[in-house]
């Protein structure tokens, strides 16, 4: 678990073609603008799964970014996109038992178990989580596209 160079709002310029600026928010994937990017500061990776400490909300980052305080993100770099994202909704089962007021920090998130698909010999069954989400995912863009023809 990493915590990423903290960058205060004052800090950054927002543009709309930036890179995203990540901040403890349970909307639009923790997003809270673009930003340019800060000479000094090296961007976190895309590919992780971040969350606030303030709110535990987990979110799959798909590109770069900056973030504000109390932003961590677990490298889940050498999983696929969809797996990353089965596994930000399997720890999102966690995030009851942290209010604003008793941060999930990453010393607390180590000590909570998820369950998790296995495989045969009772490995973490990687493959299923990628496919599953898949078809959820192709499944939620059909369902988009019908209701899109309907208006």
């Amino acid at each position: 678990m990493v915590k990423p160079p903290v960058l205060h709002i004052r800090q950054v310029i927002e543009v709309d073609e930036g890179i995203p600026y990540v901040v403890c928010t349970k909307f639009n994937n923790g997003i809270k603008c673009r930003v340019h990017p800060v000479s000094d500061v090296i961007p976190s990776p895309a590919g992780v799964i971040t969350w606030g400490a303030e709110n535990a909300t987990f979110f799959y980052q798909t590109e770069e970014f900056l973030s504000g305080r109390d932003i961590y993100f677990v490298d889940t770099r050498a999983y696929s996109a969809n797996t990353c994202v089965f596994l930000a909704a399997c720890l999102q089962t966690v995030a009851h038992k942290y209010p604003y007021n008793y941060g999930l920090f990453p010393d607390l998130l180590k000590e909570e178990r998820i369950k998790l698909p296995v495989d045969a010999s009772g490995e973490p069954d990687w493959a299923y989580m990628d496919e599953y989400m898949r078809a959820v995912m192709n499944n939620t863009q059909d369902d988009l596209s019908a209701l899109q023809a309907i208006g």
